[in-house]
């Protein structure tokens, strides 16, 4: 049963044009056993948002309405180092995608598991250390978008991270093809309606750097054309990006556990436009405006955290 009060394991972000006034939380059952920064991968589907459990390798939907939470698929992964795991996963006509990195190999893989489990392999994947993997998914004109990690070998091979595509009925030999590249580690992008895709990119760790000789982290369409801002040290570590009911794009910072809001201007720029509220590592946003976030209680618990229009 829910109440409402300040400690939460769902809870409430408030979104307001340019508002840093706390919020008021919305408190459910707990999500499960992940950890704080292993819930990731928000998914909306219809009034459920879907989710992934980096370190068990659980895809789990949870419907905001009964609060009801059912796994999905269970897949076997490798959680050594800090960015390994179950990454991410996509819907193509009812079928489910997932990346993660082997168990064995610790590569970077994508496969189809709509049985629950892993149904065949997609892509055979990549080498990968322990940072800058990549990992996150989505879907484009009917193919698997997957942004990949500059600390990879497909990177190392190819001159940078990437942003590329992969045939869903494709067999694992296949080669990603490349959409855009320049990037570090883009692991947070969305692909709007209209085909846009904006990745807010992790700039190459630099916790060894005075904070103002650190790089700044560019928040760019794949277009290289388009508007693209380039946000100053510190750095975020951006996890997550969406599209805002009201046309804003939010942006997730792992280190800050903030969801930031960006517009563009009338000159075709991008520019910050507030802060919404907590969000830690995912975010996502329901077909009713609800918007869902991936943070943590007052306890320091993995929560998500909801808020209806």
């Amino acid at each position: 049963m829910r109440r409402f009060g300040t400690a939460l394991l769902i809870g409430v972000i408030a979104l307001s044009a340019c508002s840093d006034d706390p919020p008021d939380f919305e408190v459910a059952d707990p999500i499960g056993n992940a950890e704080p920064g292993d819930v990731i991968a928000l998914r909306a589907n219809g009034g459920a948002v879907e989710y992934v459990s980096r370190r068990t390798g659980e895809i789990r939907s949870f419907d905001t309405a009964t609060d009801a939470t059912q796994i999905l698929a269970t897949i076997g992964v490798s959680t050594d180092g800090e960015q390994r795991g179950l990454l991410g996963h996509t819907v193509i006509d009812d079928r489910r995608f997932a990346a993660w990195t082997d168990p064995d190999t610790f590569d970077l893989v994508v496969g189809e598991v709509t049985s629950g489990s892993v149904d065949r392999m997609i892509w055979s994947g990549t080498g990968t250390q322990s940072k800058a993997v990549g990992g996150h998914l989505d879907t484009i004109d009917g193919k698997i978008l997957l942004g990949i990690g500059s600390l990879t070998d497909w990177a190392n091979d190819h001159g940078s991270g990437a942003m590329v595509t992969l045939d869903p009925d494709g067999n694992e030999g296949q080669s990603p093809v490349v959409l855009s590249d320049g990037w570090n580690n883009p692991f947070a992008f969305t692909v709007l309606d209209d085909g846009t895709i904006w990745v807010a990119d992790n700039a190459p760790d630099g916790s060894d750097l005075p904070v103002a000789e650190r790089d700044g982290e560019r928040i760019a369409t794949t277009d290289a054309t388009g508007p693209s801002l380039l946000e100053p040290p510190p750095q975020r570590a951006p996890s997550a990006i969406v599209e805002l009911p009201d046309g804003r794009l939010g942006v997730c910072g792992f280190l800050d556990n903030e969801m930031r809001s960006y517009s563009l201007t009338d000159d075709g720029n991008l520019e910050r436009a507030g802060t919404i509220g907590p969000c830690l590592t995912g975010a996502a946003v329901l077909a009713d405006g609800t918007i869902v976030t991936a943070s943590t209680n007052d306890d320091g618990d993995a929560a998500l955290l909801i808020r209806t229009p």
